[in-house]
């Protein structure tokens, strides 16, 4: 039984090994992508499994990518990949109206949802990914944890007229 549980920590240690080796191997604009999108909430034992894992070199590099994430949102390329996705929902949803099912819904949000114009659709929804996509760049910074990412938090956490300042906030606590 004990040499079970010693090859399972050995195992595990490669692993872990392994998973960091394959992280730093990542191009800086790759690993942003992946920090990005790693995780949607700010779950500190999250932050410390990337920030043992990340070369020092390899987060002075990514963190002026989450910066500029944040602050320029997506790319125009994302941007073309979320319109093209969010026509195609739109779309289904229009023809599920068209069958002339309720789905559950009242005769007024029925009225409502089909009033609804593309553009309308498209505007909220857009508000709503560039919104998220600069609220990840910033825990991504705070699972980085680096100088600049701390600095910037910190820039952010304090501005009062910010929307995403309770973002910065919980991406600091990150960092601490």
């Amino acid at each position: 039984m004990k040499n079970i549980f010693v090859l399972s920590i050995i195992l595990m240690s490669s692993f872990t090994l392994s998973a960091q080796q394959n992280l730093n191997q990542l191009s800086d604009a790759e690993l942003a992508e992946y920090l990005i999108n790693q995780s949607c909430t700010a779950e500190p034992e999250n932050a410390l499994k990337t920030k043992t894992v990340l070369r020092s070199e390899k987060v002075r590099n990514v963190e002026p990518l989450l910066i500029q994430t944040y602050e320029k949102g997506p790319s125009k390329t994302e941007m073309d990949a979320f319109e093209k996705s969010c026509r195609q929902r739109f779309d289904m949803i229009q023809k599920a109206l068209k069958t002339g099912r309720n789905y559950g819904l009242s005769d007024e949000d029925l009225a409502l949802v089909r009033g609804r114009t593309w553009e309308d659709f498209y505007e909220k929804e857009k508000k709503n990914y560039v919104m998220s996509r600069r609220s990840q760049a910033l825990l991504a910074l705070g699972r980085t944890g680096g100088t600049e990412a701390k600095k910037f938090l910190q820039k952010e956490a304090k501005n009062t007229k910010s929307p995403l300042q309770k973002s910065a906030k919980a991406a600091l606590e990150l960092v601490n």
